[in-house]
């Protein structure tokens, strides 16, 4: 997740790749309020993930960002289709 996190960031936030790491500071790669609300809304619309700006703001690393991510992918809503079943 974390390689998806990075590809969002750089291509969709314009941040600087080479800034960003599992360990960076997500202040210090250059996650402010701005930017915590187009990640969240990318994350929503590309991978159905819900991850409020707030929360984002509340990280401390690049690295909890990915674990977030994660932790929400897999305890995403489950599929109408598969729950009709």
């Amino acid at each position: 997740m974390y390689e998806v996190l990075k590809r969002i960031l750089v291509d969709d936030i314009q941040l600087r790749t080479e800034d960003i790491t599992p360990a960076a500071g997500c202040a210090e790669v250059g996650l402010d309020s701005l930017t915590a609300v187009e990640l969240s809304i990318v994350l929503s619309n590309r991978l159905g993930i819900e991850i409020h700006d707030y929360e984002l703001l509340e990280l401390a690393t690049v690295g909890d960002v990915a674990r977030l991510m994660e932790q929400r992918r897999l305890a995403g809503p489950v599929d109408p289709a598969e729950a009709a079943a």
